[in-house]
């Protein structure tokens, strides 16, 4: 899954909340105004061909836009695909525009010469930005692993020179002084013993950044209660701080306490991580307090679309700029610098890691929020989120259930062409590809509203989907077809019954519904 933004700017949250729908409508309104009433049946096969071939890459093009507005995609990948795709296609007008300017109008007739060739330029720079939108977010990612394992290999190369070359800087000298008359023998003994311990520390604490972890879903709770129990027992000993784990808006109990299960994230909400994630609060806690003097520190929880995302809170001085840029865009400083500390790398290459990010907010209390992205299936459960394998079904299932529904229809009462009528061109061919059209639409959203209701567990088997199904193809026949589309066609000039409801439409509709259904999940496919 694409990755988590640091932090989104406005328009990025705004474009990966409706940056689907809004491609959905955009492909839908070129193909609709643009090319079904410029499609050209009579003329040679080669302008049969380019004709519909632009309807197909119109009506694909909403299609996309569907599947981003149910898909479990960031909101950083659905930005960069929707801005990708307006952005060309607005490009694509602007050229547009400076030929009408530049030749006059006569001149852009004779030139254009059909809605077809303004419609095939628009859909070139629409489907040209969102695989440029695609590659945008792929590139970022791949920068983003190139930078983590420098940066590794850095944070490992400073950690041993530092820490390690110390300890055994520190043992020598004892270990010379004990070759005297004894009289500081205990001491220096001391002295070993504490450095040894601090080189094992050292390389635990390397380990845990050289290697992969153990597990891919992880509860957040639990790491978030393992990393303040942890800290709690340091504190106890060596610390005057007080370590709490909150709710999101809860108040916070004073002392070094632990909260129940009741006080933090539902054990149920698990991220994309392993068993190396207390780590990242345990490093942000001791940052905290050993580094900016911290007397007080929460951790807050909270769950949003595609991910979650753990605030740790505290009293301390605000982290500087060369702090917050080590947590939020992973930019670790040239030289050793004390003031940053290898608390902070610690925790950014590991959130790196799980494709999360920090923010930081400073005020009256700094506010260090780490987001996570969820597990596939948390994900979507929480927000209609269908994974892009099942998206795939699902397109293949609404193909299948489209051409059986359209077989039936074109074999009982010859409708299809009606269907093309809603784009301008009553055809048989018209009506078949937009009837297929309609039918991967309606099996996304079908896919999707399944998620959403809690039906998984009862949908799992052929049986149960294609109930499922039977019942979205009733609904379907009783207000897609019954009602909008008979108003769509008196808008467009054709007169129509309302409703308009016969049961050879019922018949159709449910074949479509049942055969969605059974070949969605026989295809693999899952609602939950």
């Amino acid at each position: 899954m694409p990755d988590v933004p640091s932090d989104p700017s406005k328009a990025t949250r705004l474009l990966g909340r409706y940056g689907g729908p809004i491609v959905a409508g955009l492909g839908f309104v070129i193909t609709r105004f643009f090319v079904a009433e410029a499609v050209t049946l009579s003329a040679g096969p080669v302008a049969v061909v380019a004709t519909v071939g632009s309807l197909v890459v119109g009506l694909a093009l909403a299609v996309a836009g569907v599947a981003l507005a149910v898909g479990a995609f960031s909101t950083a990948y659905v930005a960069d695909v929707s801005r990708g795709c307006l952005l060309g296609t607005g490009a694509m007008a602007a050229a547009l525009a400076v030929t009408v300017a530049a030749t006059g109008v006569d001149m852009v007739g004779a030139a254009i010469g059909t809605q077809l060739l303004v419609a095939n330029v628009l859909l070139a720079g629409a489907v040209g930005g969102m695989v440029n939108g695609h590659r945008k977010a792929s590139l970022r990612r791949r920068r983003a692993t190139i930078m983590r394992s420098a940066n590794r290999a850095r944070f490992i190369n400073r950690l041993l020179r530092h820490e390690v070359l110390n300890a055994a800087t520190i043992v020598d000298g004892h270990a010379e002084l004990l070759r005297g008359d004894g009289e500081n023998r205990d001491r220096s003994v001391d002295a070993i013993r504490r450095s040894a311990e601090r080189i094992e520390s050292t390389v635990n604490g390397v380990g845990t950044i050289a290697d992969a972890g153990s597990d891919d879903m992880v509860s957040l709770a639990a790491a978030v209660r393992t990393a303040v129990e942890s800290e709690v027992d340091e504190a106890t000993s060596d610390r005057a701080a007080s370590i709490d784990l909150a709710a999101p808006d809860d108040g916070v109990d004073s002392g070094n306490s632990v909260g129940t299960e009741d006080d933090g994230p539902a054990e149920s909400l698990t991220v994309e991580a392993d068993d190396r994630l207390p780590v990242v609060f345990e490093r942000l806690i001791e940052h905290a307090v050993d580094v900016r003097g911290a007397e007080r520190v929460r951790i807050e929880t909270t769950a949003e679309r595609h991910a979650a995302a753990a605030t740790v809170v505290d009293d301390g001085t605000p982290p500087s700029d060369r702090q917050r840029d080590v947590l939020e865009r992973g930019s670790f400083p040239e030289y050793d610098d004390p003031t940053n500390g290898f608390a902070l790398q610690a925790a950014s290459l590991l959130v790196g890691e799980y494709d999360g990010s920090i923010r930081v907010d400073p005020g009256d209390e700094t506010r260090i929020t780490v987001r996570l992205p969820r597990t596939s299936v948390d994900a979507a459960a929480a927000a209609v989120g269908v994974e892009y394998p099942d998206l795939r079904r699902a397109v293949v299932a609404g193909v299948g259930a489209g051409v059986v529904m359209g077989g039936f229809l074109w074999t009982a009462s010859g409708t299809l062409p009606v269907i093309g009528a809603l784009y301008g061109t009553q055809s048989a061919a018209i009506g078949w590809i937009t009837h297929l059209f309609h039918s991967v639409v309606f099996a996304l959203l079908f896919v999707a509203g399944a998620s959403r209701s809690g039906l998984g567990s009862r949908v799992r088997r052929p049986f149960g989907a294609s109930a499922a199904g039977l019942a979205w193809g009733t609904l379907l026949w009783l207000v897609a077809a019954g009602l909008v589309m008979p108003v769509w066609l008196r808008a467009v000039g054709v007169s129509a019954t309302l409703p308009n409801l016969p049961p050879i439409g019922l018949l159709g509709h449910a074949l479509w519904g049942a055969t969605l259904g059974l070949g969605y999940v026989s295809l693999g496919g899952r609602f939950d």
